[in-house]
């Protein structure tokens, strides 16, 4: 007769040490602050303006614009919305700016025009502390 290696009690240990490494896997797989999952917004980046469209929306609210230009806000606007519809909203000057659209706080889109002012990795120096 032939003894099991690690008996009934030892493949229970194996099992449990087995199942002690799996981790949960939690759907949403980013469960931070929840969207406006029935609201979709949609947009298009031309030269002279942005043009957004609200497809779907979950109850009427208020859609907010922020308009950026480097760092600094140059422009909110705020367009209660009772359905879909289609919005312009004109760029400001020349140079790299962003559009964010928000409903209830939650970042819907971005829009971006221009290129940002990164600094030249080429240019740069050693800068470390030596």
């Amino acid at each position: 007769m032939r003894r099991a290696v690690f008996g009934r009690w030892g493949w229970a240990v194996v099992w449990l040490l087995f199942l002690a490494g799996c981790r949960y896997t939690f759907l949403p797989l980013d469960p931070g602050r929840p969207q406006a999952a029935g609201t979709w917004v949609v947009g298009k980046a031309l030269p002279d303006r942005a043009v957004l469209e609200v497809v779907r929306l979950e109850h009427p609210g208020y859609l907010h614009l922020r308009v950026y230009q480097g760092e600094a806000l140059v422009r909110e606007e705020a367009v209660f919305l009772e359905g879909p519809r289609v919005l312009e909203v004109a760029w400001p000057e020349e140079g790299y700016t962003r559009l964010v659209v928000l409903f209830e706080g939650a970042v819907l889109l971005q829009l971006d025009r221009g290129a940002p002012a990164l600094p030249d990795p080429q240019g740069q120096e050693d800068q470390g502390q030596g």
